[in-house]
């Protein structure tokens, strides 16, 4: 990784992690004047914080303009909420046990991930999305923290894996079932097995969102991962699963040691065949 694409991340951490909402409808509104896209206000407020000078510093002008902004990408709300997981269930707000089944949102020009970190080139890019308008998201709270989310990263993220899905899946993390539910609408995908370990999540699931998906192909396991791995060697009733996809972290830090486990697991048991995927694995490749 050069220099530009980690000071690229390290901004990008900063802004997620202390002030997401930094850039405000008000700053952009300001910024319409000059007759540019929402994507190059986006980075012109954003340099501007950050202390960048692309007028007066050679790295600083590369790194807005060949590694921020082609990161930017304002998206459109009805691309998502026109998403048939998005549009067809609907998400009561109830806890139990400390876990709390409800919703997050961003405010307008909200900051967010928007898909994986990806190289062009020499250059390492991590999108970031941002909207014109609210946006509210199905999320799972645990204690009061946010734990499990279904929001434009993971539809983004999750896109490529649902694509190649096909035959008989099996799905180690449950989450809010947005995998399990796109490739059970597939017609060439025949059976979906989804192995969660959680007992609250899985109760909460199987009472008021399985429910609400179609077709009857989605079957659920409660036994941990990494147990069921070791057990059923990627089989059903002794012919291999198909296709195993495997979204068992929050993010790269976490997922690292556990992505790295399961593909060793990968490695012992799988048979000619069988396609294994991972959730945000191109964005782990980059480190």
């Amino acid at each position: 990784m050069n220099h530009l694409g980690e000071k690229l991340l390290r901004l990008e951490a900063l802004l997620l992690n202390n002030n997401p909402r930094l850039v405000t409808s008000a700053a952009m509104r300001e910024m319409a004047s000059l007759g540019i896209s929402d994507e190059m206000a986006y980075a012109m407020i954003l340099a501007g914080t950050f202390g960048l000078r692309p007028d007066e510093d050679d790295d600083d002008r590369k790194l807005v303009y060949e590694y921020l902004l082609p990161s930017l990408h304002k998206l459109a709300v009805s691309d998502y909420t026109d998403n048939p997981y998005y549009s067809s269930i609907v998400f009561p707000e109830i806890e139990e046990r400390g876990v709390r089944l409800t919703y997050g949102e961003y405010a307008p020009f909200e900051a967010f991930p928007c898909g994986d970190m990806h190289r062009e080139g020499a250059r390492l890019l991590a999108p970031l999305g941002f909207f014109d308008q609210r946006f509210r998201y199905p999320m799972i709270t645990q204690d009061g923290r946010e734990w499990m989310t279904v929001t434009p990263n993971e539809i983004a993220t999750m896109s490529g894996p649902i694509a190649e899905s096909h035959g008989h899946v099996l799905v180690y993390g449950l989450g809010l079932g947005y995998y399990a539910y796109m490739v059970a609408i597939k017609p060439e995908v025949e059976s979906v097995t989804v192995v969660e370990r959680d007992e609250v999540i899985y109760d909460l699931f199987c009472k008021h969102i399985l429910p609400q998906f179609p077709n009857g192909k989605v079957s659920l396991v409660l036994q941990d991962a990494f147990l069921h791995a070791e057990t059923s060697r990627f089989l059903r009733y002794g012919r291999p699963f198909d296709m195993v996809f495997t979204d068992l972290w929050h993010d790269v830090g976490d997922g690292l040691p556990l992505y790295r486990k399961m593909k060793a697991l990968q490695e012992r048991y799988s048979v000619k065949g069988q396609i294994f995927r991972y959730w945000i694995e191109p964005s782990m490749s980059c480190y």
